[in-house]
């Protein structure tokens, strides 16, 4: 039995708001997904080809963001407040031209990027109109993943000092932004699947500019003059966003890979496997908040040399993640048949995921520790074993896996391959970081201090 100890209520309540607000987006993203299927299979399977470039941009986001969060947190907690707002400042400014630099570059391979994915058959006719559908939402859909990373940005500074809060709610914002103009600009309007991407660019951009106008009065962002301590920061930023990046875009590599292979077993296969994913997405919400709500905890008892709360949010975390989908996974394998016609229309699509849902749901508890525990990494100032939990998540196992199971032919099994690879990704993770906890945080006392060490302010 979980008991709720002190610390899970703190978890809990730090993660609750951004639970709220990651499950709004989450919402949206697979109502997106619902919408767009509603305009045709050709539709969502183009939309199924930007899955793993979201997964990219994001992981490229989220790198800087640990990096950035890491560093804030664990100077505020040791009152070096001038490293925490010059960090921040460089964090969201030099990270979000960095992605934006990475759109307009992806805009160049348009056409390059859609042969990767979809081979020129024997259907010349199919083929172009894919191809038209996906030049005209390309550019508009990657506008919409360079506001998304600003409004993800903008949280990391307030999440590495303790609001996370006004985070959930500027998420909740977006979201609702986005689900009013969805049906307005895909239907009424007749933008078809470009207003999906339309009304996440409002939304996203709507929030992000509430969040800086909010922060103005908190004095977490500082202005950035030329002189050797941002220098300093700025080197401290990039030494720890480089292996965290790395960490965060082997996902995106595995998406990649992953609707690749997909890729070569039909279209179908392409719009079930993105669907899944969404929904995958969906119901790791709590467990994505986790990651973000955590490592701002841990970073400040670092900063504090406080090992003991380390190692009880460590174990209070993990607990609550493994229950926590066990549960979810028995509610969603018993309400599949009410809900997947309202998913998809398509009798085949429906078919794949009446199985599915009854078995890869049951391996998001430990797939959800592995991310917990790279995430846990990171905050410790350990960014390469991190790096080492994803490598094999990805690489070892779940790349693997899905090819054995496309090799078949079976979507089933392909599913299932998937499956196994989480349970044992979650089991290596969780070996590697108890046996860290057990062998250098000891006592009161933080072993190799030099991994936690911090910038004089």
């Amino acid at each position: 039995m979980l008991a709720v100890s002190p610390t899970l209520t703190l978890i809990i309540k730090k993660t609750l708001p951004l639970s709220l607000g990651l499950f709004a987006v989450m919402l949206v993203q697979l109502v997106d997904s619902v919408f767009i299927s509603r305009l045709g299979l050709n539709e969502l399977s183009v939309h199924g080809i930007t899955l793993p470039f979201q997964a990219g941009l994001i992981g490229l986001q989220v790198g800087i963001g640990v990096a950035a969060t890491s560093i804030i947190s664990r100077a505020a907690g040791a009152k070096q407040h001038a490293q925490a707002g010059v960090t921040a400042s460089l964090a969201f400014i030099f990270g979000l031209l960095f992605i934006a630099l990475i759109c307009l570059l992806l805009i160049v391979f348009t056409n390059s990027i859609f042969a990767s994915f979809v081979e020129r058959g024997p259907d010349e006719a199919q083929f172009e109109l894919l191809l038209a559908i996906f030049a005209d939402y390309w550019p508009v859909w990657l506008l919409s993943a360079s506001t998304g990373a600003a409004l993800y940005l903008a949280t990391c500074v307030y999440r590495a000092n303790g609001d996370t809060k006004t985070t959930g709610a500027m998420f909740v914002l977006a979201s609702v932004i986005n689900l009013l103009l969805d049906p307005l600009l895909i239907f009424t309007l007749d933008m078809g699947i470009q207003g999906a991407a339309i009304a996440s660019t409002l939304g996203y951009g709507v929030s992000t500019l509430v969040m800086l106008l909010k922060a103005n009065n908190k004095n977490w962002f500082h202005a950035i003059r030329f002189k050797p301590e941002t220098l300093k920061y700025f080197t401290a930023l990039i030494n720890m966003a480089i292996p965290t990046t790395a960490n965060q875009l082997l996902p995106s590599a595995g998406a990649f890979v992953g609707m690749m292979l997909i890729a070569r077993m039909g279209t179908e296969e392409i719009a079930f496997w993105s669907l899944l994913a969404r929904i995958e997405s969906f119901l790791l919400v709590f467990t994505l908040a986790l990651t973000m709500s955590v490592p701002p905890m841990i970073g400040r008892y670092l900063g504090k040399a406080q090992p003991e709360k380390i190692a009880q949010v460590v174990s209070a975390t993990a607990k609550f993640v493994l229950v926590y989908h066990l549960l979810v996974a028995v509610i969603l394998a018993l309400a599949s048949q009410q809900l997947i016609p309202t998913l998809s229309q398509d009798m085949g699509i429906q078919l794949w995921l009446s199985s599915a849902l009854w078995i890869i749901p049951f391996s998001y508890g430990t797939l959800g520790l592995c991310m917990v525990v790279a995430s846990i990494f990171n905050a410790l100032g350990l960014a390469k074993i991190a790096l080492l939990v994803s490598l094999a998540r990805l690489f070892v196992l779940y790349i693997p896996a899905l090819l054995i199971g496309i090799l078949s032919g079976s979507v089933l099994h392909v599913v299932i391959a998937a499956t196994a690879a989480n349970f044992l990704a979650g089991g290596f993770a969780w070996y590697k970081l108890s046996t860290y906890i057990k062998s250098n945080l000891s006592g009161n006392t933080i072993v190799n201090q030099r991994q936690v060490r911090l910038l004089p302010s």
